[in-house]
């Protein structure tokens, strides 16, 4: 019964803090693409500051692991390819939830790894500019909704 009401007096807090959590997240989602770990914190230590000082209830010390993946879906990331550490579990966070396509600097191939084993089993279709094929391959994947690589 103990651990009940504790679970209880968890979710209150995470629905009174939702309003505040998502506003976060949805701006981590917009900004977060170009910058450096050290630079995000910074960004949501300001949003969560300014959202306080507004009275929106927020969760100190959110993530965006969090708010918007569950333990399980990372995991699968993890075997999939993707490195384990923050930066890139919310890069790929940006990548899964982000509306538009999303442009990523891959010097390790860390990401082309991971694009390719979580997408394979979707119909990945891998191009370069230099093919013959190029755009009759994109155009065609556009039309049908099937996912592409761009190298």
């Amino acid at each position: 019964q103990i651990r009940w009401e504790e679970s209880i007096i968890q979710f209150e807090t995470q629905i009174n803090n939702v309003v505040g959590d998502v506003f976060i997240s949805a701006a981590c989602v917009a900004y977060y693409g170009a910058f450096t770990a050290v630079y995000r914190q910074e960004l949501v230590q300001g949003w969560t500051d300014r959202c306080l000082q507004l009275e929106i209830p927020v969760t100190l010390g959110m993530t965006l692991e969090t708010v918007l993946a569950d333990p399980f879906e990372i995991r699968q990331w993890n075997a999939d390819g993707l490195p384990r550490d923050q930066v890139s579990v919310e890069n790929a966070i940006l990548v899964t939830r982000g509306r538009r396509w999303p442009l990523m600097i891959d010097p390790q191939e860390q990401a082309n790894r991971w694009i390719r084993n979580r997408e394979s089993k979707n119909g990945l279709k891998v191009i370069k500019l230099t093919d013959g094929h190029f755009l009759r391959t994109l155009e065609n994947s556009i039309r049908i909704g099937m996912p592409v690589l761009m190298e």
